[in-house]
């Protein structure tokens, strides 16, 4: 896991909201901009892109826009650490992941990812940006636990957590209400230790 290439770039020049880059080998996390937002929505709002998300309704392009903002100002106060996944050979926005809900004194975050076109899918690029995300959280951001929560449905992220080294550590009971059934969302968490050792 820490084979992968592990930078920070500041980029204040190109992108003063971006303060680095988290760049590996076939994926670079970057702070999310404006224009992300339409290239986002041309994916968004697919019904599979959107079934693990808790987000049963459409997007719109000021919606968008309002949320990148807000991760703006969420990183600035240490509340949460957003990013675009962009694919380095192409430059195409294909995903976004970050940490959220972080809590200073606990040292805990949650992780979330989501690959927003699905022409990337299935190629080990998701794994690449959760291991960059996975190394700032614990080596950078000082986190002890990183969890998640994932509907009981989704196998395919269930594996690419478990190969990173996430362990199964409950159960939500019809916690997520979507396409007319209510689901179950597992959770998973891991520790620094267990990642960096």
């Amino acid at each position: 896991m820490n084979s992968v290439n592990f930078t920070l770039q500041h980029l204040h020049s190109l992108r003063p909201r971006v303060s680095n880059v988290l760049e590996g080998k076939s994926v670079c996390l970057r702070g999310f901009e404006l224009a992300d937002a339409s290239k986002i929505l041309e994916h968004f709002n697919d019904i599979e892109i959107r079934r693990f998300m808790d987000m049963p309704a459409p997007h719109s392009q000021e919606q968008e826009e309002q949320w990148i903002r807000n991760t703006w100002d969420a990183r600035k106060i240490g509340r949460c650490h957003y990013y675009a996944i962009e694919h380095k050979q192409s430059t195409q926005l294909i995903g976004g992941c970050g940490l959220f809900s972080i809590e200073k004194i606990n040292r805990r975050g949650e992780l979330m990812i989501i690959l927003y076109n699905k022409e990337y899918w299935g190629q080990g690029f998701g794994t690449e940006a959760l291991q960059l995300l996975l190394q700032f959280g614990f080596k950078h951001i000082n986190l002890k636990t990183i969890y998640l929560y994932t509907h009981d449905t989704n196998k395919r992220a269930q594996r690419v957590y478990e190969k990173l080294g996430f362990k199964p550590g409950g159960r939500r009971r019809q916690a997520s209400y979507f396409e007319g059934t209510y689901h179950d969302l597992l959770y998973y968490d891991l520790l620094a230790s267990e990642f960096l050792d």
